[in-house]
């Protein structure tokens, strides 16, 4: 990967990509343990000094009764019935609930770990300017503060050494770099991490992350992307006419005590976590995967997975930097289609797609084979009785 971006001044460290609905300000930090002191002042969200105290973000509360290996991941199922609003799809998000843990970390981190060892450059890296080298400093600090506090029996700092008890690895604390900062950030939670910095063209975009399971994005090819970009160039349905002023709008006035979730789906053709083979080939850096390079020759129901990724946004408060954490669900079709209403539901819920979304989501790859599924675990259910009981409100 080349070292140098062309007419940017700007080093790349390396990357590869998740396109979802991103963002980042700038950032500031006194240093320490090697790390440069600076202030960056007038950041949005920040109040003119003097007129208040700065936002300190909350301490979580501890999980009460918390076992990792016991931890089931949550069923989020985003989608209604026959619904298919075009909306960001936002909600505020509760502090002690900003990083979920399951029992599934270990295969998450496990995955992340083996694909950092491959080509950490692929995987981490940033714009290297004084702005976001102290935003990557700044993720390190508040992961730690939260995770040692909400999951205290899990996570530990002491003597300048934050240890994980569940992986017996151990890490500096600070972090000397940058890139070490962000490295150490991915392998302690289950989400990927993203950062988009507000440059000069008053426009947000993607300069720095940590994405070891997008899917089948690559950082590099989505790297330094305003905000409009990302959605326009990946074809989200509607974003331009129906999408865009709000969402920049939203992310320019959030202030770092309004952290909010949101959550979308995909369906995807195999079981790769970190990378879907049948979308294209994770080798060929030269070639973009999309649905237009799919290969759903032969497909099975028993492959197709449903995706559910849970994304929060919050203002980090001493930079301004708006970082998003992305957390990936992942389940065979069958397996969700076991559980009372839902393939119903989601069966309902696709057929009510217009054509942009259907083409977005690559409807004609799969819906030959899952629609048909759907159809009949809902005829089973309902002679089952199954739905006799009251669906009530799922996850979103």
């Amino acid at each position: 990967m080349d070292s140098v971006l062309q007419n940017s001044s700007i080093t790349l460290i390396g990357l590869g990509a998740c396109v979802l609905i991103l963002a980042v300000s700038f950032f500031a930090r006194q240093g320490k343990a090697g790390r440069p002191n600076a202030v960056r002042a007038g950041s949005p969200g920040e109040k003119e000094k003097g007129e208040k105290e700065p936002f300190v973000t909350p301490l979580p509360e501890p999980a009460k009764g918390y076992k990792l290996e016991l931890t089931e991941p949550k069923l989020y199922r985003p989608f209604r019935h026959g619904k298919n609003f075009i909306t960001m799809g936002i909600r505020k998000m509760d502090w002690n609930e900003w990083i979920e843990m399951d029992s599934n970390f270990v295969r998450y981190h496990d995955i992340k770990v083996q694909q950092l060892e491959k080509d950490i450059d692929a995987h981490v890296g940033y714009v290297d300017n004084e702005v976001t080298r102290l935003a990557c400093f700044e993720v390190y600090e508040e992961l730690t503060q939260y995770l040692t506090h909400r999951f205290p029996e899990m996570f530990s700092l002491k003597d300048g050494i934050l240890r994980n008890s569940v992986t017996k690895e151990e890490f500096p604390y600070p972090a000397s770099t940058p890139q070490e900062a962000m490295t150490t950030s991915a392998k302690l939670i289950q989400d990927d991490i993203a950062l988009m910095v507000l440059n000069d063209d008053g426009q947000y975009h993607l300069d720095a992350g940590a994405v070891c399971l997008p899917g089948f994005w690559r950082l590099k090819e989505k790297f330094r992307m305003s905000l409009d970009t990302l959605h326009i160039e990946a074809g989200v349905p509607h974003y331009q006419e129906k999408l865009m002023k709000s969402m920049n709008r939203f992310f320019a006035r959030m202030t770092p005590d309004q952290p909010v979730i949101r959550n979308n789906f995909f369906i995807q053709l195999d079981d790769g976590l970190h990378w879907s083979h049948r979308m294209g080939n994770e080798k060929d850096v030269d070639q973009v995967a999309s649905w237009a390079t799919a290969n759903s020759q032969g497909l099975t129901i028993d492959e197709i997975h449903f995706r559910s990724e849970r994304q929060s946004l919050r203002r980090l408060p001493k930079s301004g930097v708006l970082m998003f954490t992305i957390r990936t669900y992942f389940e065979p079709i069958t397996t969700i289609a076991q559980e009372p209403h839902v393939p119903g539901r989601l069966a309902e819920a696709i057929r009510a797609w217009d054509g942009t979304v259907s083409h977005y989501k690559g409807r004609s790859h799969w819906e030959g084979i899952m629609l048909p599924y759907l159809d009949e675990m809902h005829e089973k259910q309902v002679k089952s009785g199954a739905l006799k009981t009251e669906e009530g409100e799922f996850p979103l």
